[in-house]
């Protein structure tokens, strides 16, 4: 289980399949019409050459050498710092948004009578719960979380291409119209998508697997619903998947939402604590850090969480705002990472990568584009500045307790 291709694909396509991704995907092909699949293919091309670029046998061959990338270009209190930023904040807030969006979905489209907040917190119980197993059951899991939901994409997709009355090409032919915000945002559908946790690295298809499957997603929404209605709508999916099969389609796309929200939470988790075993200064689950990190971390995820939703964040427009500031966080570093993998492998072979280098510039530009666009840009850069404060008071703490084990590279 441990070297599966089929873990390493699940892994990456957690976040790929959350009820957020489908929202981004939905927006996005209402305001850009047809040519957002393109525009989608481009993104998956960029993230491919990305996660190509950093890890490219020509870097050093660290045991953890991404985090030893961003230590080699800004030093370790910055390098950690960045680390937590992207991760603690996406890990929390992606669990309050997602287990809000299954509560009302498992209320409105199972159970009436079943109270919505009374799922999502039952939800995080047993996800928590899940994360005090053997790894190895986590893995499993996921695996079945990500089968249930690209499964239940699929054959609604196929389900709406074979039975639509017009031809689904007919979509090519409707008004398209070019959108910076929306294109900026796709770069957040593909967030954590080229995550792996073995060397071999073949998370690198799960852009060009999530390119195939939201396209047909994409043609098939655009084929039964009206552009205009995607675009404002806060639930597109669910319009789709009604209009498509019907009742049916909204019990399919219940699971979906289900499902894609159990796979996101567990990818992230699992992602997350294997970022934060560098940053403790371990790579195994085996080592006191490691086993620190599976029973505290979880649980006081779960705690964080729960509050949130208890206090109210979790109906207030704010939630929206810091989640994709959270989403940001994480393109920052995942740019500042193939910026770092641009230097080494500039130092390693004297030469730029070209292609690389593109990439990473036009993440940036992306980062640009997301923050300038949002209605709520100054409370979004208040939070994305605090977040870095946060973080970076953390790691310097950390730092100068454990100084005598910290060395720069």
């Amino acid at each position: 289980m441990k070297h599966s291709f089929f873990l390493s694909l699940a892994l990456g396509a957690g976040w790929l399949l959350s009820p957020e991704s489908l929202v981004i995907a939905g927006n996005g092909a209402g305001r850009m019409g047809w040519l957002t699949i393109p525009l989608l293919a481009s993104i998956a091309l960029l993230y491919t050459v990305c996660a190509k670029l950093i890890n490219s046998p020509q870097l050093p061959d660290q045991v953890d050498k991404k985090h030893f990338m961003l230590q080699s270009m800004t030093g370790i209190i910055p390098a950690t710092s960045l680390r937590i930023a992207a991760v603690i904040p996406l890990v929390i807030l992606g669990a309050t948004a997602l287990l809000v969006t299954s509560g009302y979905t498992f209320n409105e489209v199972f159970l009436y009578w079943f109270p919505n907040f009374g799922f999502s917190f039952l939800l995080l119980a047993l996800l928590t719960i899940l994360q005090l197993f053997p790894e190895k059951y986590i893995f499993k899991a996921q695996i079945c979380f990500v089968s249930l939901a690209a499964g239940g994409l699929l054959i609604l997709a196929l389900y709406g291409i074979t039975t639509t009355e017009l031809v689904v090409t007919q979509v090519f032919k409707q008004p398209s119209s070019f959108s910076s915000s929306a294109f900026a945002s796709m770069f957040l559908l593909f967030a954590w998508s080229t995550f792996s946790s073995e060397k071999q690295q073949p998370s690198v298809l799960v852009p060009v697997a999530g390119l195939i499957l939201f396209s047909c997603w994409i043609l098939v929404s655009l084929s039964y619903v009206d552009a205009e209605r995607l675009a404002s709508s806060t639930i597109p999916y669910m319009t789709a998947a009604r209009r498509i099969m019907g009742e049916p389609g909204r019990q399919i796309m219940g699971i979906i939402v289900i499902s894609g929200t159990c796979a996101a939470i567990t990818g992230l988790l699992l992602v997350c604590r294997r970022m934060l075993w560098s940053v403790a200064g371990t790579t195994s689950h085996d080592s006191s850090s490691g086993k620190a990190l599976r029973w505290f971390f979880p649980p006081l995820i779960a705690i964080i969480t729960g509050s949130l939703m208890a206090t109210g964040l979790a109906g207030d427009e704010q939630l929206e705002v810091l989640l994709r500031g959270a989403l940001i966080l994480w393109l920052i570093y995942y740019d500042l990472l193939c910026l770092a993998a641009v230097l080494q492998t500039q130092k390693a072979t004297q030469t730029i990568p070209i292609a690389g280098a593109t990439c990473t510039v036009i993440l940036l530009a992306a980062v640009f584009i997301l923050i300038s666009s949002n209605t709520h840009r100054m409370e979004m850069l208040r939070f994305l500045l605090s977040m870095f404060a946060i973080s970076g008071l953390l790691s310097t703490i950390w730092f100068f307790i454990n100084k005598d084990r910290n060395q720069y590279p």
